[in-house]
């Protein structure tokens, strides 16, 4: 039931402008159009506030909506491409760097043989890693013994 169609006038209330914009779109896609308000202007000549056409406005709403649209597509598409284009440029520009100057660097020290080496510390840690997996393998062969010699009662 259309509770609205004898008023001539409806109030709305919103919190911004761009709230009043939407709604103002809806009743124009609606086919709700406004009165043609003519006010002064100082010079005493009349001027309409609103288009003479409303299919006009209809469109050019259309187009304004469209528009808007795109360009928030636009900007969330650039957001997303903005970092990872500059993930892509670092990466690749360390790339290069890695490539043109340090390659170049390291085959170009006097001793590249040591480079090979493995450090005292690492041949010290490797050592006791393979002592504790000796000793651990050692262990596991002693329970396996025992719990197979085990005869339960």
């Amino acid at each position: 039931r259309n509770v609205y169609k004898d008023l001539r006038q409806i109030e709305l209330a919103c919190d911004s402008q761009e709230d009043v914009d939407s709604w103002k779109a809806s009743f124009l896609r609606a086919g709700v159009y406004p009165e043609k308000d003519q006010t002064e202007s100082e010079d005493g000549a009349q001027e309409n506030t609103f288009s003479m056409d409303p299919q006009l406005e209809r469109q050019v709403e259309t187009i304004r909506n469209l528009v808007d649209s795109y360009v928030g597509i636009i900007n969330k598409s650039i957001r997303d491409l903005m970092p990872k284009t500059i993930m892509h440029l670092m990466i690749n520009n360390t790339k290069d760097f890695i490539h043109s100057e340090l390659l170049a660097f390291l085959y170009s020290s006097s001793d590249q043989s040591s480079l090979m080496e493995e450090s005292a510390e690492q041949a010290q840690r490797r050592d006791e890693m393979l002592r504790m997996y000796h000793a651990l393998k050692e262990a596991l062969g002693i329970i396996g013994d025992i719990s197979t010699s085990t005869v339960s009662t």
